[in-house]
């Protein structure tokens, strides 16, 4: 289970991260990008981005969604490789994501497929905070936060979606304190 942070704590250290999948499922499908942003005092201090070779064609769907392509993938690393790298970089920061359970399941079941321990930092969700703070929105997805935020980064690219959630985390965050 994660350990979940009150939503009246805010660090101020923390690294927010993002991933892109080939489908919904981390038993069936694959990580196909990892985006992470590190942030001391509320400051980006370093960025963390890997396209990831999932070893399988990727739908169209995914492709039309994501804009990655088989191409774009075929000489990257793959997740057994990425992955250590991406704790390294976390290391014991608290994280912060939108639905962030969707992309610590899928780092989870490839952690115990390397044979590794489950993420153990502290967890913060954007979509719950989201909801209990901003209430006149249609709904709380990310690109639907941007939009309400007036922020320009692209959406499903996990290094701009990272940009995006830190919006919504700092947003909260003073509206919270408030």
């Amino acid at each position: 289970m994660y350990k979940f942070l009150s939503v009246n704590e805010f660090p101020d250290d923390y690294v927010v991260f993002d991933i892109e999948t080939s489908g919904l499922s981390p038993k069936d499908d694959k990580i196909i990008e990892i985006g992470a942003v590190k942030y001391k005092n509320n400051t980006k201090v370093s960025e963390f981005n890997y396209l990831i070779n999932p070893g399988i064609k990727l739908e169209k769907i995914i492709t039309d969604v994501t804009g990655i392509t088989d191409d774009m993938l075929k000489d990257k690393p793959n997740i057994l490789q990425v992955l250590p790298l991406f704790l390294d970089f976390i290391e014991d920061y608290p994280v912060i994501g939108h639905n962030i359970s969707f992309d610590i399941d899928f780092i989870n079941y490839n952690l115990k497929e390397i044979h590794k321990k489950k993420l153990t930092n502290k967890v913060i969700d954007t979509l719950f905070l989201s909801r209990i703070t901003i209430y006149d929105i249609k709904n709380h997805r990310l690109k639907t936060l941007k939009e309400y935020l007036n922020l320009k980064y692209d959406s499903h690219r996990s290094i701009c979606d990272c940009y995006t959630c830190n919006e919504v985390y700092q947003y909260c965050k003073n509206k919270r304190k408030h």
